[in-house]
Formats: C-alpha cells, structure tokens, sequence
C-alpha cells in the first residue's frame, strides 16, 4: 500500500540566510511563489525580503533574528518549496504544521488564500515587535523530565515544546536563558540557543495577543481541503477557527504527542513524513518518535549544508 504523505512545515528556530538559494535559482516553480510573496511583503513592510534572505554580504551561520523578516521568510520558503514539490507530483495526504509552520500548512491546505496566511504572518511579527519585550528560546537534548524536576527550569522559563523523548525546548527572558545555560554547560548537556529575538510560546508575547486577535477577526477561514493536523492539539482538526492562530503561536508545541498520535493508526498504511521546512529538523524529529516495527519513513529536502536541488530532484523517485 503507498504510504500516505504529510507534508510538514516547521517555524520559528529553523531558518538561517540563503536558505533555499540554490532552488530559487534553478526551479521556476518555487521561484515564481517567492516573487508573488516579495510582493505582498514588500507592500507590507516596504522591505525586499528577498534581499533579506539571499544577500550576498550574509553568510548562513549569521544570526537572522529580526522577527519582521523571518517570519515571512520562513512562510515563503516553505509554501513555495511545497508548491515545486506538488508541481513534480507529490501530493499530500495531509499538512502538518508546528509553531509559525502552522500558516504555510493552513494555506496548502486551502483552509487561508496564500495571500490572507502572509499577511497573517507579518502581523504577528508586527504586533510582537511592537508590543513584547526581547526574549529567547533554547533546544536542549535532554528528557523533559529536567524542566518539571528542576526549578531553574520551571520557575524562570516555559516550555515551549516536546519534540522527542530526549529533546525539549524553553523559552524566557534572556537573562533566566543564560543563567539555564551556564548549568547546561556545567554538566555537558547539549542545547541550542535559536536564532529568534521573541519567547514564543510563552506569557513573554502576551501584549501583543489583543491587537493580534483584533487582526485575526477580519480572516476569512474556510473547511481544509487537506486534512489538517495540529501540533497544538495532537489531532486532525476539521476545521480551523480564528482562535487557532493565536493559540498556536502562544501554547506548546506538542510535536511528540502528535507524531504517537499519528503512528497509532500506521500498522497498515504507514506514513511518508515530508519536511518540507528550511532546515529537516522535523524528519529528524520524527525518526527520534517511530519504534522500530514502524514501516514510516522521513525526508527533507533543505538543510544549511547545501546540495538542495539534488535533493529536491531525488524526490521524484517517490512518484509511482
């Protein structure tokens, strides 16, 4: 039986500069979204984010943090990046997004216009820069056990998601993230600090959730044409209510529970799990979840170490 594909969209921590280059260069169809978005943003916020993320005086290990330009970045990759994808005839069975990836997913899945999600997208970085104070955010490989047992934790910062048994992340203010820091190095745990400049998914970005929800009023939202499935809520959601994108910016990322969730119902018609985020964090994720009777499988296709377009055109050997 062919596995049934999920398309997944990651947000807020896997974006870097000059992500998708070499496919923006060489593949019309991811090419032609990109441009349609530059216009949109660029009307938005006066600003190419084209420029903003292939410039040529940036390298991918700089730090791109400013909330205005990664947000619509990361959306832009994403949903053209699953457009080249769907143009070679991959279609998915189902869009999952986590955090920020939610608006790409929503957008495939034709329950938001492409033009509606981007616009969303901005407003949200808008509000926050306008409204919240600077905050951070840490991946640490760890069992989450340590957040719930260890006050340094619990007491200074939220957890902002569960990804796999060993992998969690928190976000807080900047001087409760340094100080969690110096203990994780202390006693050799591995972490990240990403590259965001706001807590999301903590009370952190709770000023701004007044003006946001006034914008998020006006969208119009409509049944998905695609299932839709929720990191938030570990489930298919029949249909997305305005409410959603609020709470999925503000609540945790549940992607473990969701993926267990999913891997109930895998026995007879397994899953492809497609990342199609900018850096595969979400396949490495997923793999990290599947016991080993599990017959699904995860791909990517962008990461920082490049051959992007190689990997892209390996895609066509899933078609039938």
């Amino acid at each position: 039986m062919r596995p049934r594909t999920i398309f997944m969209f990651s947000g807020q921590g896997s974006h870097y500069y000059q992500m998708g280059r070499e496919i923006f260069e060489q593949n019309p169809v991811f090419r032609k979204w990109m441009l349609e978005g530059e216009k949109i943003v660029s009307g938005l916020i006066g600003v190419s984010i084209i420029d903003q993320i292939y410039h040529n005086g940036y390298k991918k290990s700089d730090q791109f943090s400013r909330t205005l330009y990664t947000h619509p970045a990361i959306f832009l990759v994403e949903y053209a990046l699953a457009q080249a994808v769907m143009e070679m005839g991959i279609q998915p069975d189902y869009c999952l997004g986590a955090s920020l990836g939610v608006f790409a997913a929503a957008a495939l899945a034709d329950a938001v216009t492409f033009e509606a999600a981007l616009t969303t997208v901005v407003r949200q970085a808008q509000a926050m820069e306008a409204l919240c104070s600077q905050g951070g955010m840490m991946a640490i490989l760890n069992p989450p056990a340590l957040y719930f047992q260890n006050p340094l934790f619990h007491e200074n910062c939220e957890l902002a998601a569960i990804n796999f048994p060993s992998h969690f992340v928190v976000s807080g203010g900047l001087k409760p993230l340094s100080d969690i820091q110096t203990f994780l190095e202390e006693r050799k745990i591995t972490f990240q600090r990403l590259a965001v400049s706001h807590a999301f998914h903590s009370s952190l970005i709770d000023p701004a959730e007044v003006t946001y929800r006034n914008f998020l009023n006006t969208l119009v939202l409509r049944e998905p044409r695609i299932p839709f499935i929720s990191c938030s809520d570990a489930h298919i959601l029949p249909y997305i209510h305005r409410d959603y994108f609020w709470d999925t910016v503000r609540l945790p990322v549940q992607f473990q529970k969701t993926i267990q969730s999913l891997e109930e119902h895998a026995e007879h018609a397994p899953y492809l799990y497609l990342d199609l985020g900018p850096s595969g964090t979400l396949a490495s994720f997923v793999k990290y979840n599947l016991n080993h009777q599990s017959r699904s499988k995860s791909l990517s296709v962008l990461n920082p170490f490049g051959q992007e377009a190689k990997a892209l055109e390996r895609l066509r050997s899933l078609m039938p």
